[in-house]
C-alpha cells in the first residue's frame, strides 16, 4: 500500500517549513485504502446484504432490512465501506456493478438536476419513472462530498487465478454468506468494522 503524508503528518516545527515551500493544497490525508465491495441477493429480489472487504481483519457486512435487490445490496455494500472510512482517507473502491458506480458518480448528477432536487423528486427515461433507490443512492452520493476516491471495475463473479480481484472475490464471498445465514435465520458476520 502506498504512504500518502501532509502536513498533518509533520511534527510542529517541520510543518512551518514544509508550508513555505508549497502552496498546493494537500487533499488526502492518510494511507490510501484499496477495498472490495459487492451485493448479494437470494432469490432477487429478496434477502440482500453487501460488503466490503480490506483485509482478514478489515471489513463489513450490512444486512438489508427487508427485501431488497442485488442492486441496493451493491449500493449499502458501497454506503458501508464509505461510512466506516474516515473522510480523509484516499480510497480506491474495486467493485464489479457498473449500475452502482455509475448511479453514484454520473446519473445522480442528471436526476438531481445537479443537486437541486432531493431524491424524492429524482425521474428517469422519456417516462419520467420514478428512480429506483434513490434515498440510498442520494444519501450515499453525499458520502462521496470531499472525498478523494478512485474507481477500479472488476469482472464479476470471477476466480483471482482466472483474473479476478482478490477484495472484489471477498467482498463477494462475505455477502453471499451473510445473505445465506439471513435465510437461515441467522444473524450474519458483521465484520470487525474499519481497523487500521
Amino acid at each position: 500500500m502506498n504512504q500518502q503524508a501532509s502536513l498533518f503528518d509533520l511534527p510542529d516545527e517541520a510543518a512551518g517549513q514544509a508550508v513555505a515551500r508549497t502552496k498546493a493544497p494537500v487533499l488526502a490525508i492518510g494511507a490510501l485504502v484499496v477495498a472490495g465491495t459487492d451485493g448479494s441477493c437470494n432469490p432477487n429480489p429478496g434477502t440482500a446484504a453487501g460488503a466490503w472487504f480490506v483485509s482478514p481483519t478489515c471489513y463489513g457486512v450490512a444486512p438489508v432490512e427487508g427485501e431488497g435487490t442485488n442492486n441496493i445490496g451493491e449500493l449499502l455494500a458501497i454506503r458501508s465501506l464509505l461510512e466506516a472510512v474516515p473522510p480523509g482517507r484516499p480510497l480506491e473502491i474495486v467493485f464489479d456493478s457498473t449500475y452502482a458506480r455509475d448511479c453514484l458518480t454520473t446519473w445522480v448528477l442528471g436526476w438531481s438536476k445537479g443537486g437541486r432536487l432531493p431524491p424524492s423528486a429524482w425521474r428517469r427515461g422519456k417516462t419520467r419513472e420514478v428512480v429506483k433507490n434513490a434515498e440510498l443512492i442520494g444519501a450515499t452520493h453525499a458520502l462521496l462530498a470531499g472525498r478523494t476516491v478512485t474507481w477500479t471495475k472488476a469482472t464479476a463473479h470471477v476466480g483471482v487465478a482466472l483474473g479476478g480481484h482478490a477484495l472484489n472475490h471477498e467482498a463477494d464471498r462475505l455477502a453471499n454468506e451473510a445473505v445465506t445465514a439471513m435465510r437461515r435465520g441467522g444473524v450474519p458476520d458483521l465484520g470487525p468494522g474499519f481497523t487500521d
